[in-house]
C-alpha cells in the first residue's frame, strides 16, 4: 500500500472509528457495526455524516461529507471518505465504472457446494419500502462469490461487488437459499443454523448479519498509485467461528 498508513481512532456517539488510511486526498475508515452511514428516517442523528463532520470539519463542503458509497447499518468494514470536492467526484467515477475493488467476507447458511456469481435484478420492495428484493424488472446486479471454510451447517464465503445496489449481497445471497447469518431481515425462517440457534440466543454470539467489508483496491484518482487495503474478521465474527 502507498501514502502513509495510519493506525489513528476517534471517538464520538459512542462509536469508535479507526482509520486505516490517509493521505492528502482520501481516508479510508474501518466503520463498526450499528453506526448508519447517512441520516435518515429514524436515524436524523449520530450518523457517520455526523462524526465526519465533527471530528473532520473540512468535510462539511463536500458532498455527503466526502462518504462516496455506504454499508448498512450492522455491517462491518472498510469505506473510503474524499477530503476534497474534486478528489470526491473522481472517486464517484471510479465506483460508478466498477474500477473499484470491493470484496466482503460473510458467514451464510448452509453448505455452499461451490462459487459462482449471482446476476439477479434488484428492485425496492413494493411492500416494504426500506427493503429490496430481487426482480426481473429491477436495475442489474452481480455478486460474484468464492468458498473460504465450510463448517458443519454455514459456510465462509469472500465475495466481490461487481454493482453496488442497496443491500445487495443480501438480498442475493438469500436469493440463492444461502441467507446471510444473523440477518435479521433477508432470511429464510431462523437466521441461525439449528446446531447453534439455542447457542446464538443465549451466549448473544452476533446480534448481526455476520457481512464484513474486508478490502478495498484501486488506482489512487490523483496520485495514480495502487491503494490496497485489507482488513481482519471482526471480533465477534471471529469468535461466532468457534461454534460453527
Amino acid at each position: 500500500m502507498s501514502g502513509k498508513k495510519k493506525d489513528k481512532i476517534f471517538s464520538i456517539f459512542d462509536h469508535v472509528i479507526k482509520i486505516v488510511y490517509e493521505d492528502k486526498y482520501i481516508l479510508i475508515i474501518n466503520k463498526p457495526a450499528g453506526l448508519v452511514v447517512h441520516p435518515g428516517s429514524g436515524n436524523i442523528n449520530g450518523t457517520l455524516m455526523d462524526i465526519l463532520s465533527l471530528k473532520k470539519k473540512y468535510l462539511i463542503n463536500i458532498p455527503r461529507s466526502g462518504i462516496v458509497h455506504r454499508l448498512d447499518k450492522n455491517t462491518t468494514g472498510l469505506m473510503i471518505i474524499a477530503k476534497n470536492i474534486f478528489t470526491y467526484f473522481k472517486l464517484v467515477n471510479l465506483i460508478k465504472y466498477r474500477n473499484i475493488i470491493r470484496e466482503y467476507d460473510a458467514f451464510v447458511i448452509g453448505n455452499v457446494v461451490s462459487g459462482g456469481t449471482v446476476s439477479i435484478p434488484i428492485s425496492r420492495n413494493k411492500k416494504k419500502r426500506v427493503c429490496m428484493m430481487s426482480n426481473k424488472n429491477g436495475k442489474p446486479s452481480i455478486t460474484h462469490f468464492k468458498i473460504i471454510q465450510k463448517f458443519h451447517a454455514s459456510t465462509h464465503v469472500r465475495l466481490k461487488l461487481e454493482t453496488g445496489r442497496t443491500h445487495q449481497i443480501r438480498v442475493h445471497m438469500l436469493h440463492i437459499k444461502h441467507p446471510i447469518l444473523g440477518d435479521p431481515v433477508y432470511k429464510l425462517g431462523c437466521s441461525f443454523p439449528k446446531n447453534i440457534t439455542k447457542c446464538a440466543y443465549q451466549m448473544n454470539l452476533l446480534d448481526r448479519q455476520a457481512l464484513h467489508a474486508s478490502h478495498i483496491k484501486f488506482l489512487h484518482p490523483i496520485t495514480n498509485i495502487l491503494v490496497d487495503c485489507y482488513i481482519p474478521l471482526p471480533k465477534d465474527m471471529i469468535y461466532l467461528m468457534n461454534y460453527l
